[in-house]
């Protein structure tokens, strides 16, 4: 089987967080809210907003030392649970084989698999169990609302320094 490779080589930048999620739909948006709560805080941190876990998401942190990607999930958990993970432990936990987190699973691994060199050597992700992801809405339940400031506040000390 052919390697593929990347097209054009760039210099590493220190981190990126990326919040993924769906802007119309009420909890599914959880990443976005982390990522625009930190725009707003102007930390330092680059950001990036996805609206799938695709490939989309390879090209977002390729190039990146450090990345933590912020989703939202659905397994079993009480809504407001902060579930930090790594793709390794998201791969082995067969508890959270949903087609959902199995997409971002399988995506980081054929990141690593194809770009080794180029995927962040640190990748952290957080997910939050959410409570409603069918009701269309720009906010967030109070539950999930709590747990965004809770997300910001690990993120921000983690990485958004510099």
């Amino acid at each position: 089987m052919e390697k593929i490779t990347a097209p054009v080589e760039m210099a590493c930048k220190r981190s990126i967080v990326v919040g993924i999620g769906n802007p119309l739909l009420k909890d599914d948006r959880v990443g976005i809210e982390v990522v625009e709560a930190l725009q707003a805080k102007g930390t330092a941190v680059e950001t990036a907003i996805l609206y799938s876990a695709g490939f989309d998401l390879i090209e977002a942190i390729m190039g990146y030392d450090e990345a933590v990607i912020v989703d939202a999930c659905q397994i079993g958990m009480t809504p407001g649970t902060i579930l930090e993970t790594t793709p390794e432990e998201l791969s082995d936990r067969h508890i959270l084989i949903n087609a959902h987190v199995f997409n971002l699973a399988a995506t980081l691994q054929t990141g690593r698999r194809h770009f080794p060199d180029r995927m962040p050597k640190k990748l952290k992700i957080i997910m939050v169990q959410v409570e409603d992801v069918s009701t269309f809405s720009t906010k967030c339940t109070p539950v999930v609302c709590h747990a965004i400031q809770d997300v910001v506040a690990l993120i921000n000390p983690g990485i958004a320094s510099g």
